[in-house]
């Protein structure tokens, strides 16, 4: 997977459109996106269908993935003993026949097929299951805020920053974190709590949101900036 800040390599030469900002952790909350069993599993979805088809995108992917869950377990293990704000996008049809699902995403195939909120893949990964009074917002677009209440619910509870990761990087979670930015939070990128299918596409998306859109930090990194102000 090469090394974690490889994304980094030859950023100097690029300018970026903002200085970095303060983060004030009461008002900070971590959204993981799209962290289940059809996106970050070996055993469903796409997990199991790269293996079958793209074995070279498996081989990178899967142990990606792995690093991604046990950095967001240090993550929430982190936010919920400071008692700060965790949420969660997870991406599904509402309806049966998955009729609000985006246009391409209605034509099912064997490799990327429609499912819905009520199938087993829709769930979270058991090691990072939602605790009491963590939101879970279900999505059936790729950005979390499109289509549902994550924004009132965020600007309710006097949020103002995002910290956000999960699979796919340059997909959903790209996506959710670009729309943060426009909807005026300061958003960072968890780098080494992301996973894209290749590393060029992990280290392009870095790259661009870094120069354009928030800042882009390691867990521990983000775990020190935040206990500074706690």
């Amino acid at each position: 997977m090469g090394e974690l800040k490889s994304w980094r390599k030859g950023f100097p030469a690029y300018p970026r459109s903002f200085n970095d900002f303060p983060i004030d952790p009461t008002t900070t909350a971590l959204l993981l996106v799209d962290m289940q069993y059809y996106d970050a599993s070996p055993d469903y979805g796409i997990g199991l269908a790269l293996q079958k088809t793209y074995p070279d995108i498996a081989n990178y992917l899967l142990p990606r993935i792995k690093v991604v869950i046990a950095n967001f377990q240090k993550l929430l293990k982190f936010f919920r003993k400071n008692k700060l704000r965790v949420f969660y996008a997870s991406f599904g049809a509402s309806m049966p026949d998955a009729s609000d699902m985006l246009p391409l995403r209605k034509m099912k195939s064997s490799e990327t097929p429609a499912f819905t909120t009520a199938d087993f893949e829709y769930q979270i990964l058991d090691e990072l299951k939602p605790a009491p009074g963590e939101l879970v917002v279900s999505k059936a677009t790729r950005c979390a805020f499109i289509g549902t209440g994550l924004d009132h619910t965020l600007r309710m509870m006097g949020i103002d920053t995002l910290v956000i990761g999960g699979t796919v990087a340059n997909a959903c979670v790209e996506s959710t974190a670009r729309g943060a930015s426009d909807y005026g939070y300061k958003t960072i990128l968890i780098n080494d709590a992301c996973a894209s299918w290749t590393e060029q596409d992990h280290n392009a998306t870095m790259k661009t949101f870094h120069q354009f859109f928030g800042m882009v930090l390691d867990t521990d990194e983000l775990i020190e900036a935040l206990s500074q102000k706690l």
